[in-house]
């Protein structure tokens, strides 16, 4: 029963994406719909992309450890859609480009462009790296006879069927009944959960009575559990603000946005949609939030079993789960009937796959714009390279998360976030409102350095977070460029 709703989801969120190739033409129409969409078109291609694995099993996985603080991803996501929406969208659509680096390239000139792309382009591959890295794990959960290399074959064949054919307008369509049946399944679990637990103060009560049960589990007292389970920000207020602004940074710079931007009819249809998808985003994060405090509540992890055996502790008679990425869809097989499960599993498996299906959109449009443009086989045949582009990243992408395990998926989206805003933010904000007024030389320093001090800064540890550090060397260096008559 269960198998069966997760086969009819898959069935009718991959046959839109289908009927929507029917619509692509040519490249405009693959990347940016030709500029055809309706608002309400989309609006389901934003949030089909927005409400990926970070937004729905990310936050979960992360409340199971931190409660509210989770709903970050979330909440960082909506508010920069309605900032995208007051500011950047009319000048995006009214600057004649298709690409952010186009725009940049205009002012600052072809370097800059390629630098910019072939970074911003690995910092978004790191995102879909999060929600590919989701899916692979997220497959063997449903059925554990399944492979890690089956998993990943099985993960690359869905995205490429929801996305490759119909493009911007597989991204619409699939999003819109993506987004349908995610509210309707998480909102049934979070009822479920409410009542299982006894409202919203019984899954907080819940969970602090067994962590203060658990021996060794570092909640000791009920102000040490408040300071990390009922806490905007447990973990540590410029880590958690940081994470929200980088979001919101992140989602100005974001090329797929900039092409769901392009793909509405009319300016007035893209800023509905983006202040729509800005309402629509939040509330799956509250859904998240409650099922890993239940979670919490009422189950062990592998890792914490071992600790415990290890230390000669006594293990609590409970279910044990792999991992933390496991909280959702252990939630729904042991908690949901078989009959709906099925429905609320493949949904999740569609979220995963429709959130990274936009952003590989944009990854595409800017190495078929902006970095292989010069290439008469790209130019003749841009179409087919868009495609085979997106084909070819998911590979990449599920190799790598086969030979380096990942975790922790809601870190990756905010690094993510935080290296497209360290490359696209200050240059584009220059080029749309300050033009001609700041030195090319600056902002090319500034789209190098602020990315690579990011890196450094996360593989180093340092003590302030990557984001204040990117953010404040590029704007240190487009002020210094700044001049009222550029040379």
């Amino acid at each position: 029963m269960t198998e069966a709703g997760i086969i009819l989801v898959i069935i009718l969120v991959s046959l839109a994406g289908l009927l929507a190739g029917r619509k692509v033409h040519g490249a405009s129409d693959f990347l940016t719909g030709g500029g055809r969409a309706s608002s309400f078109l989309t609006t389901g291609a934003l949030v089909g992309t927005l409400l990926g694995s970070q937004c729905t099993l990310g936050t979960a996985q992360l409340a199971f450890t931190f409660g509210l603080s989770s709903l970050w991803f979330t909440l960082g996501t909506g508010l920069g859609c309605v900032i995208l929406g007051l500011t950047f969208s009319d000048k995006l659509r009214h600057s004649g480009c298709t690409t952010q680096f186009q725009i940049i390239a205009r002012e600052y000139g072809a370097f800059t462009e390629k630098s910019g792309g072939i970074l911003c382009t690995t910092g978004t591959f790191v995102s879909v790296l999060a929600q590919v890295t989701a899916c692979i794990g997220f497959i063997p959960a449903l059925y554990p006879s399944v492979t890690p290399l089956m998993a990943s074959a099985l993960t690359v064949i869905f995205m490429c069927l929801y996305i490759v054919m119909g493009g911007t307008w597989g991204a619409g369509m699939g999003g819109i009944v993506k987004v349908f049946l995610l509210y309707i399944s998480c909102g049934a679990c979070l009822v479920l959960v409410l009542t299982e637990s006894g409202g919203v103060s019984g899954a907080f009560t819940n969970a602090e009575n067994f962590l203060l049960s658990l021996p060794d589990s570092g909640i000791t007292s009920h102000a040490g559990f408040m300071s990390r389970y009922a806490s905007f920000t447990a973990r540590g207020v410029l880590k958690d603000l940081g994470s929200c602004v980088s979001l919101v940074l992140g989602i100005l710079s974001t090329q797929t946005y900039m092409q769901y931007i392009l793909s509405a009819k009319t300016p007035d249809a893209a800023r509905k949609s983006l202040y729509w998808a800005g309402v629509l985003v939040p509330p799956a994060g509250v859904a998240g939030m409650f099922i890993g405090l239940f979670m919490r509540a009422n189950y062990l992890t592998a890792s914490e079993v071992n600790a415990l055996v290890s230390a000669g502790l006594e293990v609590p008679n409970m279910p044990v789960i792999s991992s933390t990425i496991q909280v959702f869809p252990s939630f729904v097989m042991n908690h949901v009937h078989p009959a709906f499960a099925g429905i609320i599993l493949g949904t999740l498996l569609i979220t995963i796959i429709s959130g990274s299906s936009g952003l590989l959109l944009g990854i595409s449009a800017i190495l078929t714009e902006d970095i292989f443009s010069p290439l008469h086989f790209v130019r003749r045949h841009k179409l087919f390279f868009s495609r085979l582009v997106i084909v070819l990243t998911l590979i990449i992408a599920a190799t790598v998360s086969n030979l380096m395990p990942i975790n922790a998926i809601n870190d990756l989206g905010f690094l993510s976030m935080t290296l497209r805003a360290s490359v696209v933010f200050m240059p584009l904000l220059c080029a749309l409102y300050f033009t001609g007024k700041v030195r090319p030389g600056f902002v090319l320093v500034s789209v190098i350095l602020s990315p690579t001090l990011a890196i450094l800064g996360v593989i180093a540890g340092f003590p302030v977070e990557p984001l204040v550090v990117a953010m404040g060397v590029s704007v240190m260096c487009c002020v210094m460029g700044f001049s009222r008559h550029r040379s």
